[in-house]
């Protein structure tokens, strides 16, 4: 196991850095997050519509990366992201204690398209999904001590899920996930490992109370640079921009339950070429497509087998998911970070999806586990999985690192009419 997270994290590592600062320009919300960041570190005042902290972190990459430059602003969430795999691993394999599920459950993540895009710039959906898994694991974790020790641990996972929280308020669908895990646990055997489960007044009082304290507390930094707005006053405005945003601000705005299904990426980066000798971006107009020998894409865009494959995998577990502990968790937090964007009436985005694809993932990688009991036939399928998966990953590569396509290597990667 510790041989195989450390293989796992190289290979992320190595995808999320190789070319990290190829477009020397802002890329999509960098635009927003890079530019808020830079004004933290100059004591500039503005408005953001989400809490600070992923603009911290920002700020403090390109504090450290020497400049407000493209590898400045971007490797620290680089890093962040590399992890996530690592994470995403150990989580599965608390929940399974079996370190093949866990690893694959990890180079599915290290796998798709969408997180590798998300930790390659300056955006804040990667802190999100890293504070809340290691939150999780956290609250995990604890469940293996009794006493005091069992409290220190939950003070740590509310610290992590008020980091999240502080990142945006769709995080608090880790919290969701484990609440209603523990209300569920209630009336269901515990595994061996676990003795007993939270008492009610550490999930309804301790947990809470620690997310909320660290939440307000990273307001502070941010509240220094508007010393004439009140927290409450800074909740009022996000929460008015957001219910003033219609459902079709956007032209990549996409509803909740299109995503399991991908209907609608995202073009982060789009730049037609002559040459391959040319500056990008291009200064000018953009390029008729006729004239155009090049495209340089970069897309949010979900390694389409994997996901149309975590769907499926989600389908089936269903009927039996709750009758073991892995399947209960993994199918409550998928719901957790789902379902309630049915709720949400704004222009929302295929990125929304990345925590429930995640145990998505899971969920696939716990069906695979499950498949070999289902003798030789089931062999050749997991072969068949995993070679769909790896070769999604490397047919759509080119749009997910920027690399040049021709136009008809661009358009035979458009599966779909909705993805231009």
């Amino acid at each position: 196991m510790p041989l195989g997270l450390l293989l796992l994290w190289l290979f992320a590592l190595a995808t999320r850095f190789w070319g990290l600062s190829r477009f020397p320009t802002l890329v999509f919300d960098e635009v927003y997050f890079a530019r808020f960041a830079r004004h933290y570190l100059a004591g500039v005042p503005f408005f953001d519509a989400h809490p600070p902290l992923g603009k911290y972190l920002i700020a403090l990459s390109i504090w450290l990366g020497g400049g407000f430059h493209p590898w400045g602003y971007r490797w620290l969430n680089a890093l962040m992201g590399s992890l996530i795999p690592v994470a995403v691993a150990v989580l599965t394999y608390l929940l399974t204690r079996r370190s093949p599920v866990a690893l694959l459950s990890g180079l599915f993540v290290a796998l798709d398209g969408l997180f590798l895009v998300e930790s390659r710039y300056a955006l804040i959906n990667i802190s999100l999904v890293l504070f809340g898994v290691v939150a999780q694991i956290l609250w995990l974790w604890g469940l293996r001590y009794q006493g005091r020790a069992r409290s220190l641990w939950l003070m740590a996972a509310g610290i992590a899920f008020g980091a999240c929280a502080a990142v945006k308020w769709s995080g608090l669908g880790f919290l969701l996930g484990v609440g209603l895990f523990w209300v569920l646990q209630q009336r269901l055997p515990l595994p061996a490992e676990w003795k007993t489960t939270y008492q009610w007044w550490q999930m309804c009082l301790l947990l809470p109370f620690i997310a909320f304290v660290v939440y307000t507390l990273l307001w502070l930094p941010h509240l220094q640079f508007h010393p004439h707005q009140s927290l409450l006053e800074l909740h009022r405005q996000m929460f008015n921009f957001h219910r003033s945003v219609a459902s079709t601000a956007h032209p990549y705005c996409s509803p909740w339950w299109s995503w399991p299904l991908l209907l609608r990426p995202m073009s982060y980066f789009f730049q037609r070429v002559q040459t391959l000798s040319e500056p990008v971006p291009v200064i000018g107009p953009p390029l008729p497509m006729a004239d155009t020998q090049w495209i340089y894409a970069v897309y949010a865009l979900f390694n389409p087998p994997l996901l149309w494959l975590g769907t499926l995998a989600t389908l089936a577990l269903l009927p039996l998911g709750l009758t073991t502990t892995a399947g209960r968790f993994v199918l409550l937090n998928y719901a957790a970070n789902l379902l309630p964007w049915a709720l949400v009436t704004r222009c929302i985005f295929l990125y929304h999806y990345l925590p429930a694809a995640l145990y998505s993932f899971m969920t696939l990688a716990l069906v695979w586990e499950a498949s070999h009991a289902w003798g030789d036939r089931a062999r050749w399928a997991r072969i068949a999985v995993l070679g769909v998966v790896v070769g999604g990953f490397l047919y759509w590569l080119p749009l997910y690192l920027g690399l040049p396509l021709t136009p008809q290597g661009f358009f035979r990667r458009m599966w779909l009419p909705s993805w231009i």
